[in-house]
């Protein structure tokens, strides 16, 4: 399979968001037409300080306001699907993972993780059947499974500096 016209569809993509895009898998399906690109086999895509792996990956682009082809979303698969935020001076550092996570890069930018999620800011943990994580804001929302009983769970550091690195 050829993988040319995939690369210049993230070059564009990357170009309308001044942060390249990089994946690497073992399989590739790529549908220019619809703008929907299916990896799978130990997915990894890297943006910036963003890093997403799993199983499966489905890339959905969208065209922006210049008519530049943008990513739009991610759906991701694994065992687990994983995020990972590097920290920078006022941020801490992001780990999260889940069986199904979903990432939306812009609108505003967000990661949600599905199916039961675990959520690390620094030491602070965030443990649900549904966490959202808005990158922007650095915010979290996390929501339990009344169905089941099964409750949100947090364990805060509250002595930790604002980046979350002392330990």
């Amino acid at each position: 399979m050829c993988l040319l016209p995939a690369l210049l569809i993230l070059l564009g993509a990357a170009g309308a968001q001044a942060e390249p895009i990089d994946l690497d898998a073992d399989n590739a399906e790529i549908d220019n037409a619809r703008g929907v690109s299916v990896y799978t086999g130990n997915v990894v895509l890297t943006r910036g300080p963003r890093r997403i792996t799993g199983d499966r990956m489905t890339v959905h682009l969208r065209e922006d306001d210049a008519g530049d082809q943008a990513l739009d979303h991610v759906v991701v698969e694994g065992e687990p699907a994983v995020y990972n935020q590097r920290g920078g001076e006022d941020r801490r550092p992001i780990e999260a993972e889940a069986p199904r996570m979903e990432y939306y890069a812009s609108g505003p930018e967000r990661v949600i993780l599905l199916e039961g999620a675990r959520l690390t800011q620094g030491r602070n943990t965030f443990t649900g059947e549904r966490i959202e994580y808005e990158v922007a804001a650095d915010r979290v929302h996390a929501r339990g499974e009344p169905e089941t009983g099964r409750r949100v769970q947090i364990r805060l550091f509250p002595d930790d500096e604002d980046n979350g690195d002392d330990e």
